[in-house]
């Protein structure tokens, strides 16, 4: 399968299984710890993750990048890519005698669970899916419509925050694509991961300093490769 083919099958699989605020699917968690341990996918971490996670833990965004994650360059987009540690037992780095350390604050892959969630960037909204899987939770769980599951978790404030740090994401994207992996030199991925990743103040609200830092990036292209990126 081509990278076209491969695209085209995600954008099919969102699409048949995009859920309606009405739709509803079963889930009771069993507390089995199941999807914080040996996972199959690692979970991916936005900017804005790491804010709240910080946040929870009253800690700075840098030390959570330390001490809960991994990192590597995207092979498409070029960029940093931040996901949750794991222990050598395969449990998650957050955990702690069973249960999640920042509960309240947890990752928004993580919190949407069972379901799944998708940015588009071109309509500008979350689109929750239903998604395949074993989660034990699901046998005969409590029925809930997408809106119930959403706002138990607040997860519709954060719908605003997190298009507008993947907006910045997708900026990042589009310039660094452009280039040959083996051309990027490391003192250009540490910049992207400062302000994708580290340099927010937990102290202040998440958006404004989105827009600072895509300012800085926009700087950055500029003075580095001589690209113009508009707001």
């Amino acid at each position: 399968m081509n990278a076209e083919q491969y695209q085209k099958e995600i954008i099919e699989n969102i699409e048949h299984n995009a859920l309606s605020p009405n739709d509803t699917f079963c889930f009771t968690c069993k507390e089995c710890g199941q999807c914080c341990r040996n996972r199959a996918t690692p979970i991916m971490l936005t900017g804005l993750d790491i804010y709240r996670m910080a946040k929870g833990l009253s800690i700075d965004p840098y030390e959570v990048l330390a001490r809960f994650t991994s990192g590597y360059v995207g092979d498409t987009s070029h960029a940093p890519v931040v996901i949750l540690r794991e222990r050598l037992d395969g449990s998650c780095s957050l955990l702690r005698n069973g249960k999640c350390m920042v509960h309240s604050f947890k990752p928004i892959a993580c919190a949407v669970h069972p379901i799944g969630r998708v940015i588009d960037l071109t309509s500008k909204k979350s689109i929750y899916i239903r998604q395949a899987g074993g989660c034990k939770g699901a046998v005969n769980g409590r029925t809930w419509t997408l809106d119930e599951w959403l706002n138990t978790w607040g997860l519709k404030d954060l719908d605003a925050p997190s298009l507008a740090w993947n907006l910045m994401a997708g900026m990042v994207a589009e310039v660094m694509h452009q280039f040959r992996l083996e051309d990027i030199g490391r003192h250009v991925i540490w910049e992207l991961y400062q302000h994708m990743y580290g340099d927010y103040d937990t102290d202040r609200e998440f958006i404004p300093q989105v827009e600072e830092n895509s300012e800085a990036l926009r700087r950055f292209f500029k003075e580095t490769y001589n690209i113009e990126v508009r707001p």
